[in-house]
């Protein structure tokens, strides 16, 4: 048992927000924050794994990505892309004939988030892993992505709702005592699986939306730009902000998924990538990641 004002000496950074990786979305008071749980859902295709691993690139955040829902070689070539700015299928064409040099670069110095790539993972092997990200940095995570809730393998054996209710729990635990952002990615259900409609917060999967603090729903807009339509962020859940969980309130954003970018509709955000979040980082705790990134 904590006063509130030794409480919030002790979660120094709890409720925090990772840096802004789009200005829009921040003006409309969504950011993601530290020890809180953040939902991104959408129908397959429409981007939702672009946009997370943009979150994860771009934030500056150091920490875990789940990527049970795609291959290694699948999100190597969409983070070369992120951080060269080339196109994918230039990526690919580089790496066939044999001159992939540049994006292997880029992705070796790439240090501040490590993956997996169990295509189902228990909730116990997501601890081991936040737990190992401790034993080898001394900190817990910063951030941390699971891609997707549906992918989740239950030991006890649970299906349907329960096994989603459960693991959303599961979550909201981990980001309390380690004080990480975690965002999950989720599907829709019904009509909102078309990809193109305004996205309501009865139109998540499983109905799973009362632990999260924040809720996003994406959808492609009537907005056309010079790389398509535009991406419809509708926050459908937000305590820390507004929210509507009738789809009335939504930012749009540029998707460049030929080059797997994803920014704000006044222009690119390319080039050079933010600083660390970790402010008290000294250059030689910098080398420590690249280091235990060389050895393995």
């Amino acid at each position: 048992m904590l006063l509130l004002s030794h409480a919030k000496r002790k979660a120094k950074d709890a409720g925090a927000p990772i840096p802004v990786v789009w200005k829009s979305l921040a003006a409309a008071t969504a950011h993601f924050r530290r020890s809180q749980v953040a939902m991104v859902a959408a129908a397959p295709g429409v981007g939702k794994s672009a946009f997370t691993l943009n979150l994860a690139i771009r934030s500056g955040a150091h920490g875990i990505y789940m990527s049970a829902d795609s291959d290694e070689v699948t999100q190597a070539i969409r983070a070369a892309a992120i951080l060269t700015g080339d196109r994918v299928q230039d990526i690919e064409a580089a790496y066939k004939a044999g001159k992939g040099a540049k994006y292997d670069k880029a992705l070796h110095e790439f240090t501040r988030v490590w993956f997996d790539f169990d295509a189902a993972p228990s909730l116990s092997q997501i601890e081991e892993e936040v737990m190992a990200y401790a034993y080898m940095y001394g900190r817990w995570p910063e951030l941390l992505v699971l891609d997707n809730l549906a992918n989740v393998f239950d030991e006890s054996g649970g299906e349907g709702f329960t096994v989603l209710e459960a693991t959303m729990s599961f979550l909201v635990d981990m980001a309390r005592k380690t004080e990480a952002a975690v965002v999950v990615l989720h599907h829709v259900v019904g009509e909102a699986e078309s990809g193109d409609q305004a996205l309501k917060l009865k139109d998540i999967r499983g109905k799973i939306t009362k632990l999260q603090t924040l809720v996003l729903g994406l959808a492609y807009t009537e907005t056309f730009t010079p790389n398509g339509r535009a991406l419809g962020v509708y926050i459908l859940k937000n305590r820390s902000g507004k929210a509507s969980g009738a789809g009335d309130l939504y930012v749009e954003l540029e998707a460049d998924l030929d080059r797997m970018l994803i920014y704000d509709m006044d222009g690119p955000a390319r080039g050079e990538l933010p600083p660390d979040v970790w402010e008290t980082e000294t250059e030689a705790e910098g080398d420590q990641e690249r280091f235990y990134h060389e050895a393995l």
